[in-house]
């Protein structure tokens, strides 16, 4: 069972899952994935934060897929009133609808399928479109990931100020952030 702070997420080992310090980043990957407008997927809805910021764009929809029960039930409370959500659940890799975005937003949790991400979202873009995932890694490493997979990226700079002494998992402890902005041709 997840337990759900006002700041943040804790899985069942009280590890954070998502903390509101992300919200500068989020704000940022959601610019990022709607710059062509138009349907969005967004794979992972953890706090919420990421959809609120895609929500405030001109996008036709809004698919979100989330494999957490808990968090897929706070999902469909905030989804109520917006009509051009479509909330599904599962686990991306075999959830995605059978059609194609204009962008692609990735933020899961110990993701068993991380690794088959481009591969796999590639065929779901229009041409021109975008993916942009949460990004652990320094631009350094994520530049030569996706210069091994043949993907034109830029990097968005965000500054950022993560609570390490407070956290018990030190999922980022960086004060440098970089949104990856893929654009597959």
């Amino acid at each position: 069972m997840y337990t759900f702070l006002k700041d943040k997420i804790l899985d069942e080992n009280e590890k954070e899952i998502m903390m509101e310090w992300e919200t500068p980043i989020m704000k940022e990957h959601a610019k990022i994935v709607t710059e062509n407008g138009g349907d969005i997927l967004e794979i992972g809805f953890g706090m919420g934060i990421c959809s609120n910021f895609i929500q405030q764009h001109n996008i036709k929809s809004h698919t979100i897929i989330e494999i957490n029960n808990q968090i897929f039930d706070r999902l469909l409370k905030w989804a109520k009133n917006k009509p051009n959500v479509i909330p599904i659940k599962g686990d991306w890799f075999n959830s995605i609808p059978n059609k194609k975005y204009d962008g692609i937003m990735h933020d899961t949790w110990e993701d068993k399928n991380f690794y088959n991400l481009l591969p796999t979202l590639k065929k779901y873009l229009k041409p021109k479109g975008i993916i942009t995932y949460y990004n652990p890694f320094t631009k350094e490493v994520a530049d030569h990931t996706s210069k091994i997979n043949n993907r034109k990226v830029t990097f968005n700079h965000v500054s950022v100020n993560p609570p390490t002494e407070e956290m018990k998992y030190k999922y980022f402890t960086k004060k440098d952030y970089y949104c990856i902005k893929m654009v597959v041709d």
